[in-house]
């Protein structure tokens, strides 16, 4: 587990009532210093903290870089309540600075309806089940939006147990992705959740775990028996960007380095080369990384993605851009200073993306044939991109939105077709 030095340490009163989450919880605590002894609240106490410490308000659109944020988290250490619907809106009504980032103990299972983006954001992506069991992060990566807080849920073992009647009410869903509101890894193996599901997933006829991170925390994982079930998926940047935009988060060289100990251990490993960041020399930067990441590993497939969901007035106030390609800055000016209603339908707000069509275009193909030089066999696809560079690119790629396997996806599993080089 990652060292932490934190201000304030906050432990929800259900944790106390079970004995299994203060074995899991007095565990984690050996490697967290903090300013104050951990404080025991209620949901009204932990309302009230949120309120005074702005949780809500700096989720409402705020990044990590306009934050400023440079140090650990605030933590909470929670649990779950397996509440319906009716009880949960009522304790969002009276506790209404614990409606996000599942603080009322809510959010395990969440449905990501990939489908509807393509309406409301442009963007192709599928439906999918997601798992979730802690909101926050130890990495300070400047585009991120989970804000300065760590909610982390110990009933770890029930959460588990309630994955039986998930997989069995979707039976369609062979991948299920782990956690993409944190980095389970960074607090592992104190926290014991990885190999719980991992031992789960072993057991499972068709079903798979893939475990999403950027964390080179990883060699525990060699001691656990997956039995070929779970997946290890990195986010992947070139060396400038891991340094200086994921502040905190492993470099590139280690991130490499984790990802061939998990193969040699017998893992299917993957990359989201996301968010692609055009940095001055971004060319130079992702073909060293490219040539190091794939001269270690065998990944049966890559996603490309460019930097986006960001408003392109506020990208000036979240990054230092002293190092970022002009060209494509301009780009972020030119968007920035149109009405954004003017925009052209692929850009934000309209859309996801922050650059324009031709110039993702040109990042894509770099990557792609790049990828295809060292790693024939490798599969390639775009992330939640518009349907008009799927159509750019598909021959390029060998696939299509109505037909594609790509790092997450919920069919995207070994024996899968397309990882054969054949069609669905």
């Amino acid at each position: 587990m990652y060292p932490i030095k934190t201000p304030a340490v906050y432990v929800h009163e259900r944790v106390t009532e079970d004995p299994r989450c203060m074995t899991r919880m007095e565990r984690m605590m050996n490697c967290i210093e903090s300013d104050q002894p951990p404080q025991v609240v209620s949901d009204e106490e932990l309302n009230r903290i949120s309120g005074e410490l702005n949780w809500r308000g700096e989720m409402s659109g705020k990044r990590t870089g306009q934050l400023k944020r440079t140090g650990d988290p605030t933590i909470v250490f929670n649990r779950f309540r397996r509440s319906n619907d009716a009880t949960m809106r009522r304790l969002k009504d009276t506790y209404p600075n614990l409606s996000c980032a599942y603080l009322l103990g809510d959010g395990a299972f969440t449905f990501h309806n990939g489908r509807a983006t393509l309406e409301s954001q442009y963007g192709v992506c599928q439906n999918a089940y997601l798992l979730h069991s802690a909101w926050g992060c130890l990495h300070i990566c400047d585009y991120c939006n989970v804000g300065s807080f760590l909610n982390i849920m110990l009933d770890i073992e029930d959460f588990v147990q309630g994955l039986d009647d998930l997989v069995k009410a979707h039976p369609r869903q062979q991948l299920y992705k782990y956690d993409n509101h944190t980095d389970i890894p960074t607090f592992e193996p104190e926290y014991g959740a990885l190999k719980l599901l991992v031992e789960y997933f072993a057991k499972q006829k068709d079903k798979y775990l893939l475990i999403y991170t950027k964390s080179d925390n990883v060699d525990y994982l060699t001691d656990y028996d997956h039995s070929g079930r779970t997946l290890v998926c990195w986010t992947l940047s070139c060396d400038t960007v891991s340094r200086r935009i994921e502040r905190k988060s492993p470099p590139t060289e280690r991130r490499i380095a984790a990802a061939r100990l998990c193969q040699d251990a017998g893992y299917t490993v993957r990359a989201r080369l996301s968010p692609i960041i055009p940095i001055r020399d971004w060319r130079e930067e992702n073909a060293d990384m490219l040539e190091k990441y794939l001269a270690a590993v065998r990944p049966d497939v890559l996603t490309v993605d460019m930097f986006k969901h960001i408003d392109p007035r506020k990208v000036r106030e979240m990054f230092d851009v002293s190092f970022w390609d002009e060209e494509f800055l301009g780009y972020i000016d030119g968007f920035a200073a149109m009405d954004p209603d003017k925009r052209p339908r692929d850009i934000f707000p309209n859309g996801k993306q922050l650059f324009p069509h031709e110039a993702r275009a040109e990042v894509y193909r770099f990557f792609i044939r790049r990828i295809k030089t060292l790693s024939p066999t490798t599969r390639i696809a775009l992330c939640g991109e518009t349907p008009d560079m799927w159509e750019d690119l598909g021959s390029e790629l060998g696939m299509d939105p109505s037909n594609y396997v790509c790092a997450c996806g919920p069919t995207s599993v070994p024996g899968h077709p397309m990882f054969a080089g054949r069609r669905a």
